[in-house]
């Protein structure tokens, strides 16, 4: 058979051996990818590399006969890809179910009704009109009058291409990642032995006489494209099925490496996380910051979890890492697939709680049910001596003093059986030896677990402090008082025998006992208004400052004393208010040093008319500004002190009751004490 030269073979003939290699990478490469893609491919690069290969003949071919007889094998390889060419998209896409026997079948009804009359009728009269070898400018090609059936084919595969290359544009428009580029770089592909086709069938390419196939042709610069992304976009290896409904939109961090260690895939996530993380960059260049990933990568994959912390521009980020094997069963490893999940927020949490326990003042554990102590915070080394290794695993009973253990295990059951935390003060043995005095709480940990925390606060050294006040309190409230009223009874009868030069000084002694007694007693009610419970209550402060005042002026008749108040003002107070207005009355009286003191007390509704307000002025000497200046820093040493304990009282009493204590100088001499009281609920009303 004589054969001819011609400027098409060589391109045919690569585009051909780059298809049948394709086709054989595939199924030596079939426990990679869906199967379906697979051997969808492996018929695209198969079908192709016939019709790249039998054209070439066809062209070297010198005689009509021979060109013929190779014509057939072209209608073989194009109509094959009519076939293999959809079935690759649609599996490509996750659209299998159009891929099943039934649907499946009608893809080969065109192109078997036409390959069929080809191989036993043969193309004339069938689909060519007198064909005949024409000179083409060196060599002979066919050259023939289409038929309707010729046209009728041409049409049908135009149509199904154009609905791939739909399909393959829709997909790289809404995809994102590799699989963008993937389905971009097989639009390419696919489009463009169609459009160099038709513009050789438009005589727009090729020789003037005759006419030449492009479409094969094309293969030889398409068998690149191909070559691009089976091997730098892994084709093969990672297919897109599903991944719009769960690898591109997972919120956590997704990188696919193949069994080599190289990128295949990510998610944006994933990106954001590790920006060097390219598709095609090793392992460990990609993880180059985190080498425990990468070693989870090129070493055999244990599917376990680890931490990692990143970068995280400035802040450090923590990340769980779980590592998946992605081998199929029966075959060799496949791949790794590595999920990132961000729990800065969870881990700084905890770290937090984790300090605030460490640092914690107070001793904070956990126990069971058996009471046994399972966890007790490192504060306890520092309170009590113990570690807290030491700690952990012993019976929460054992620290507890001997005569204070029965109250505690009471308390310990309880917690487990109410809702309500069990409160409890009882010793802990320290570890010198010595014990300490702890306040207690037990409850619940959660509703539905058989733990309890125990949080212990040290109060040993508030206690002594308490006892030492309580100490001195009796002696001021009680001693004091009694050693003043003997020291008032001996006055007494020393008038009896001393000389009227001695009176003065007599009434010096007892003008000095009466005012530790009145300091006395100020103790007292401070006592009270400290340690009371005593909650709020309305409270007529009308009919209160008017009885105080006609008792004022009886018990100072020397005292000139005025109350103006309406006929009603009820005040929510607390219950000791009576103690502080007459505080601040006896005070206008007892510190004036005129012989006619003059008082003034009265009670106005102030402001929007949700508090009322007392006013008490007197004409004496004024509070001393060190005096104020105590009152409202609400401190004292020994450089500055109140001369009694009046004030004080009043500003607990009133700041208690929810009001308002100011002091002001009232001209030309004297003071005025303001208190602002909230208004009862139903005098609001």
């Amino acid at each position: 058979m004589a054969w001819q030269a011609t400027p098409y073979t060589v391109p045919l003939l690569v585009a051909a051996a780059a298809s049948f290699a394709f086709a054989a990478y595939a199924v030596g490469n079939r426990s990679r990818g869906g199967r379906v893609l697979l051997w969808s491919f492996v018929g695209v690069a198969g079908t192709a590399g016939v019709w790249s290969l039998a054209y070439a003949a066809q062209l070297s071919a010198s005689s009509l006969g021979a060109t013929l007889f190779f014509n057939r094998f072209v209608w073989l390889g194009s109509a094959g890809l009519a076939v293999a060419w959809p079935a690759f998209v649609l599996s490509y896409v996750d659209r299998t179910a159009w891929l099943d026997r039934r649907r499946f079948a009608l893809f080969w009804v065109v192109p078997a009704a036409v390959v069929v009359p080809v191989w036993t009728v043969g193309v004339d009269p069938l689909f060519y009109l007198d064909p005949v070898l024409v000179d083409a400018g060196g060599f002979r090609i066919l050259e023939y009058a289409p038929t309707p059936a010729l046209l009728g084919f041409v049409g049908y595969t135009y149509a199904v291409n154009l609905f791939t290359f739909a399909v393959l544009g829709y997909a790289a428009v809404t995809r994102d990642g590799v699989f963008r580029r993937q389905a971009a770089v097989l639009f390419v592909a696919g489009v463009a032995p169609l459009a160099l086709g038709a513009a050789g069938i438009a005589g727009l390419v090729g020789p003037e006489d005759g006419l030449v196939d492009f479409t094969p042709i094309a293969f030889s610069g398409t068998s690149a494209l191909l070559a691009w992304v089976v091997f730098r976009y892994r084709l093969l290896d990672v297919s897109p099925i599903a991944r719009e409904a769960v690898f591109a939109n997972l919120s956590d961090g997704v990188v696919v490496c193949d069994a080599d260690g190289r990128v295949v895939d990510n998610n944006d996530p994933a990106e954001a996380l590790f920006p060097d993380a390219n598709v095609g960059v090793h392992a460990d260049e990609a993880f180059a910051d985190v080498p425990t990933v990468a070693d989870a990568v090129t070493e055999e994959p244990a599917d376990d979890e680890f931490r990692v912390t990143v970068d995280g521009g400035g802040a450090p980020r923590f990340l769980t890492v779980d590592v998946h094997d992605i081998t199929g069963p029966g075959t060799t490893r496949g791949g790794t697939v590595l999920l990132f999940r961000d729990v800065t927020e969870r881990e700084t949490l905890q770290r937090r709680y984790r300090a605030l326990i460490e640092k914690s003042p107070n001793v904070i554990g956990v126990c069971g049910e058996d009471g046994l102590l399972r966890y007790v915070s490192p504060s306890i080394e520092r309170l009590i001596g113990h570690k807290a290794n030491e700690v952990e695993g012993r019976p929460v009973i054992d620290l507890v003093h001997p005569e204070d253990r029965r109250e505690a295990q009471r308390a310990f059951e309880r917690a487990f059986d109410s809702a309500e935390p069990q409160s409890l003060t009882h010793r802990i043995a320290c570890a010198d030896g010595s014990w300490r005095r702890f306040e207690t709480v037990i409850e619940r940990l959660f509703a539905d677990t058989r733990e309890v925390v125990i949080t212990a606060t040290d109060v040993t050294d508030a206690r002594r402090y308490e006892q030492r006040l309580q100490v001195l309190n009796r002696v001021l409230r009680h001693d004091l008082k009694n050693d003043t009223n003997v020291i008032g009874g001996y006055a007494d009868l020393l008038r009896e025998h001393v000389d009227e030069e001695g009176d003065p000084y007599l009434d010096i002694i007892d003008r000095k006992v009466r005012t530790l007694t009145h300091l006395s007693d100020q103790a007292r009610e401070i006592d009270v208004a400290l340690h009371s419970d005593a909650g709020r209550t309305e409270i007529d402060l009308a009919a209160l400052v008017e009885r105080l005042c006609e008792s004022l002026e009886s018990s100072f008749p020397h005292a000139t004393v005025t109350a103006t108040v309406p006929e009603s003002a009820v005040v929510s107070a607390d219950e000791l208010l009576e103690s502080a207005v007459r505080n601040v009355l006896e005070n206008a009286v007892v510190h004036n040093d005129g012989d006619d003191p003059h008082v003034e007390a009265t009670v106005v509704a102030d402001g929007d008319g949700d508090r009322f307000r007392l006013d008490v002025a007197d004409d004496g000497p004024g509070i001393p500004p060190v005096e104020r200046t105590v009152f409202s820093e609400a401190r004292e040493t020994a450089l500055e002190h109140a001369s009694g304990l009046g004030l004080w009282l009043v500003h607990w009493i009133v700041t208690e009751s929810g009001g308002d204590l100011e002091i002001n100088t009232r001209e030309p001499t004297g003071t005025v004490v303001r208190m602002w009281l909230p208004r009862a609920a139903e005098e609001s009303e």
